[in-house]
């Protein structure tokens, strides 16, 4: 859950402090000696002006709890007069000693009780807030009044659930930042199918009067892939976020003339880092080849269309776990027919397993008694089965030391052999759970 952190600046010399440093911000040029080289990537690739807003605080209990990607408000004489999001957390009281001490000469700098543990933040916005109205709104008593850095309890957050997200919560009291909004396909029951989805996807694609519309369908698509995804309201940060099983932007782009002809890898890039995300996906109706040669050497993967319609499509027919169709799509370059030929694969030699698994388990019900070796229920298998796609004796072995696991247990194993403890239609359901992706064999006549 995205957490509220309070930042205090009601003393002169904090709201000094707040204006240098956090509404001004510092350069990052003037502290690049305290910085790793990743650390000057983050801050030059999110910045637009080389500049790094900071505060310090030295209350470490609450300062550990802040994560990244949480929403913060400057708190300052009755109001909050600012909002931005936590880029970074770093412990360093070098750099804070340098920030504090050296550069500012209120005097406030204490050896013992140092700023040193760090919030760098992102999207700075000056806006105008009564503390009332944020009282009222996380249930804080009317007279609340923040006295130090402070990260609101989840407790509190979690009463805004109504408010769809936190992030919608602040933004509409704030009138500033991203709305954010979860998608729940069982919320959308009137929108059909997946293959009205599919439509809509291609129809909002080239369209270009359907960007927001657009960008609310390719939400819904990656969370029916299995995603936990949220569309992101707004112009100013990426449009579809997912937070499991990956952590993945992703921009979405309608073009009305079908196609993506340049894409500003930077600002793609920009808006991945302030996520924290580990990859970012473009989406659009489909992309020139100079886009797709130049996907591979960036850190983002361009999708097509009709080629999440496809993913779409194994989804709705084979169960493919969300995981296996996003370790695809976070490797760099352009989704194409390869990629899809290797889920292909995976999902043949899955669909291939599960039928091994149920074709033992109908072998054993078949059998009078217990049979004795792996080679003896294939015996049975060959017998039923009219294919000459047979498994193997050591397929067969392999299956039932699967079914005969403790965890699994539908099949028994004695001194006898081996015997089923299950009928054939729970050994569907068991194998669908196992493998997640099985096609049951037809019955013989």
């Amino acid at each position: 859950m995205t957490g509220i952190v309070i930042l205090p600046a009601g003393r002169d010399d904090a709201f000094e402090d707040y204006k240098r440093f956090v509404r001004d911000g510092h350069p990052i040029d003037d502290i690049e000696s305290y910085l790793s080289e990743d650390d000057l990537e983050l801050f030059r690739t999110t910045s637009d002006e080389d500049l790094v807003h900071v505060w310090g605080t030295s209350v470490d209990g609450a300062w550990r709890n802040v994560e990244r990607n949480d929403i913060v408000l400057v708190y300052h004489d009755g109001e909050f007069i600012a909002r931005g999001q936590v880029l970074q957390l770093r412990h360093d009281p070098n750099l804070a000693e340098y920030l504090w001490k050296e550069n500012v000469n209120h005097g406030r700098w204490d050896d013992e009780s140092p700023w040193e543990y760090m919030t760098f933040l992102t999207d700075v916005e000056e806006v105008e807030v009564d503390i009332e109205e944020f009282n009222e709104l996380v249930g804080y008593d009317e007279t609340y009044r923040p006295q130090g850095f402070t990260r609101v309890a989840d407790k509190r957050l979690d009463q805004l659930a109504g408010e769809e997200s936190v992030e919608t919560a602040i933004a509409d009291l704030t009138d500033a930042g991203e709305r954010v909004h979860p998608v729940d396909d069982e919320d959308d029951e009137d929108d059909g199918p997946t293959p009205d989805l599919a439509n809509q996807l291609r129809a909002a694609s080239t369209d270009g009067t359907a960007h927001e519309e657009f960008e609310k369908l390719v939400a819904k698509a990656f969370s029916q892939l299995g995603c936990t995804a949220d569309w992101i309201e707004g112009g100013g940060d990426t449009d579809v976020e997912i937070r499991s099983p990956e952590h993945v932007v992703v921009e979405v782009k309608a073009r009305g003339n079908g196609r993506v002809n340049s894409l500003e890898v930077t600002n793609v890039d920009k808006h991945r880092r302030q996520r924290g995300a580990d990859h970012a996906i473009v989406v659009a109706p489909g992309f020139a080849p100079k886009v797709i040669d130049n996907a591979e050497t960036t850190d983002l993967t361009t999708l097509a269309v009709d080629d999440l319609v496809e993913l779409l499509d194994r989804r709705d027919r084979y169960a493919v776990p969300p995981e296996e169709t996003l370790a695809l799509l976070t490797r760099s370059g352009a989704f194409q027919d390869d990629r899809l030929d290797l889920l292909d694969e995976s999902i043949q030699d899955r669909t291939d397993a599960g039928e091994t698994l149920l074709a033992v388990i109908r072998a054993l019900k078949r059998a009078d008694g217990p049979v004795e070796t792996a080679e003896d229920v294939r015996w049975i298998v060959v017998g039923m089965e009219d294919s000459d796609d047979i498994p193997t004796t050591e397929e067969i072995r392999s299956a039932l030391q699967l079914l005969a696991h403790p965890t699994v247990g539908v099949v028994e194993q004695d001194e006898e052999g081996y015997r089923a403890t299950t009928d054939y239609e729970n050994g569907v359901q068991l194998v669908r759970s196992l493998g997640e992706v099985v096609q049951p064999p037809r019955e013989k006549e």
